[in-house]
C-alpha cells in the first residue's frame, strides 16, 4: 500500500511540473498577426500578451468572404474564446468548420505560450507526451505493475 501512495505522489508531481510550471497567465505569449498564409506568421509576431487584460489563452481565427479571403488572425484571447457555448455548439453540429464554402469563420483556442502557431497545437504536445509516456512506463515497472 506505501508502494502504490508514494507512486502515486511520485505521478502527481510530475504532472504537476509538465502542466503547472507553463500555466502562468502573467507571462503569456501568442502569436499575434493577421495574415493570409499561415507560413507568413513567423516568430518575429510571437509576443507577449498585453497586460490591460488576464489573456489565459491564443486564439487562431480563419475566416473567408465571398469577396475576400482567406484570412487568418492571431491573437491573444480571454477563455472561452468563442461567444458559443460548446455543448450547444456540439449539440447543434455548429463545432465544425467547413472550409470548403464561399464563407466561413472558423475559431480555435489554446492554452499554452506560442500554441497558436502554424504547426498547430498537438505538434507542441507531443513531447511532452512521450516524456509523460515513458515516465509512466518507468514508474509501473519500477514498483511492478507492468
Amino acid at each position: 500500500m506505501q508502494r502504490h501512495f508514494i507512486c502515486v505522489l511520485e505521478l502527481a508531481f510530475l504532472l504537476l511540473l509538465m502542466f503547472g510550471v507553463d500555466s502562468s497567465v502573467e507571462n503569456m505569449k501568442c502569436y499575434q498577426c493577421e495574415v493570409r498564409e499561415s507560413s507568413l506568421c513567423t516568430d518575429e509576431y510571437l509576443q507577449t500578451c498585453p497586460d490591460n487584460q488576464a489573456y489565459d489563452s491564443c486564439l487562431t481565427r480563419i475566416y473567408k468572404t465571398k469577396d475576400d479571403g482567406p484570412w487568418i488572425h492571431k491573437s491573444c484571447a480571454l477563455a472561452p474564446c468563442t461567444l458559443r457555448d460548446q455543448s450547444q455548439s456540439s449539440g447543434l453540429g455548429l463545432d465544425y468548420c467547413d472550409r470548403s464554402q464561399n464563407e466561413y469563420d472558423c475559431v480555435s483556442c489554446c492554452k499554452e505560450n506560442g500554441c497558436n502557431t502554424g504547426a498547430g497545437t498537438i505538434w507542441k504536445s507531443v513531447p511532452a507526451l512521450v516524456v509523460t509516456t515513458a515516465t509512466v512506463v518507468y514508474l509501473m515497472r519500477k514498483y511492478g505493475w507492468l
